[in-house]
């Protein structure tokens, strides 16, 4: 699996369960409330469709060791 690059120096939130469209738009809404500047790139995209923890964890390990993340703050 290939993550997304963030925007910026952002979080990723990539969306896993695509079963209810108004609770996505509600969790964006409430993450967009707590801050007046961005705090995440958020992508809704199939490829994460039911994607595991642990496999984030490991493609965003993959990202940094092959430096994919190279320039975005990430380690």
């Amino acid at each position: 699996m290939r993550l997304s690059q963030p925007d910026d120096l952002t979080s990723l939130a990539p969306r896993t369960d695509s079963s209810d469209d108004a609770k996505w738009q509600a969790l964006l809404s409430v993450l967009d409330s707590r801050s007046e500047y961005g705090d995440a790139t958020y992508v809704s995209d199939p490829a994460y469709a039911d994607v595991t923890v642990q496999s984030l964890v490991e493609a965003d390990t993959a990202a940094v060791e092959d430096g994919r993340w190279k320039g975005t703050g990430r380690p």
